[in-house]
């Protein structure tokens, strides 16, 4: 195998290429169904509901799991109530669909398919040529797992991008909670992201305040629309000393596919000294 190239299979000479292969032990979920792995599931949705290999087949792995599907007609495959033609381009969708729960469901499995970057994706068994009709080809397989890595990558830079800014980026979700808190929000109120992650917006917000807050957020939740539009304003805010400071911030909405608000986010800068100054220059001129 090519240096410049990863195996991805359970007879891979790269531990990673075994870990990432689809025989694997890697317990998800896909529909509220659990799986013990990929293969099992790929085995197991080869029987319709109740048949005594599709309930094996869900809970093995790796060669027990593939002895599972043997005896099947190949003809349909079975899912959610679903009959779906074999091999068809519907029955690949959702194989990728349980692959793709199986990596947004284990954090260390995306961290060792990171580790791959720069190599090509390979699928080679050593069982010879491939089957006309395929469960997974293995062209579609690696063309997954890439597009997975790669959107990862993506990922990865916007978390960078977020963590490394210089104004304070905070995001709540619908219920006011921060789900997210970059080092200059840190830097800016003093709390560090574990003491702030998952508190509510009251623990930046002035107790006088809080009450005009809540209403504008509320109403904006409810019309998907920001009054400012975007537009910076000056607030107040408070640290984790109890130390008040004036703050420019700006607001936007966070939407989902649907276009319904699921949260807020908002960009932040002290302008405590500047706006000190500014009052200090108007008393001095009177």
């Amino acid at each position: 195998m090519s240096s410049k190239t990863i195996n991805v299979a359970f007879t891979s000479d790269d531990w990673r290429g075994v870990a990432l292969s689809n025989f694997s032990l890697s317990p998800f979920e896909l529909d509220g169904v659990t799986l013990a792995s990929v293969e099992g599931f790929i085995q197991g949705i080869k029987f319709p509901a109740g048949h005594p290999a599709r309930l094996r087949a869900f809970e093995s792995f790796a060669w027990e799991a593939k002895q599972c599907g043997q005896g099947a007609d190949k003809r349909f495959v079975f899912w959610s109530g679903t009959e779906i033609e074999f091999g068809s381009d519907a029955h690949h969708r959702l194989v990728e669909r349980a692959i793709r729960a199986r990596f947004a469901q284990n954090a260390g499995l995306c961290h060792v398919l990171r580790s791959t970057r720069g190599l090509e994706i390979v699928h080679q068994t050593g069982e010879g040529p491939e089957s006309g009709r395929t469960s997974l080809p293995a062209a579609l397989f690696c063309l997954i797992l890439t597009n997975i890595r790669d959107a990862s990558a993506e990922t990865d830079l916007a978390e960078r991008i977020i963590g490394q800014t210089t104004d304070a980026l905070i995001y709540a979700d619908r219920q006011g909670r921060i789900v997210r808190w970059n080092q200059a929000a840190s830097r800016l109120f003093g709390f560090s992201s574990g003491e702030a992650l998952g508190a509510s917006l009251d623990l930046i917000i002035p107790e006088h305040l809080r009450a005009a807050h809540w209403a504008g957020y509320d109403a904006a939740l409810a019309s998907g629309r920001t009054k400012l539009e975007g537009r910076p304003t000056l607030t107040r805010g408070v640290k984790r000393d109890g130390g008040k400071c004036y703050v420019e911030m700006t607001f936007a909405l966070v939407k989902d596919d649907a276009g319904t608000a699921i949260g807020s986010v908002a960009m932040a800068r002290d302008v405590t000294a500047r706006v000190e100054a500014e009052r200090a220059r108007r008393a001095a001129a009177q």
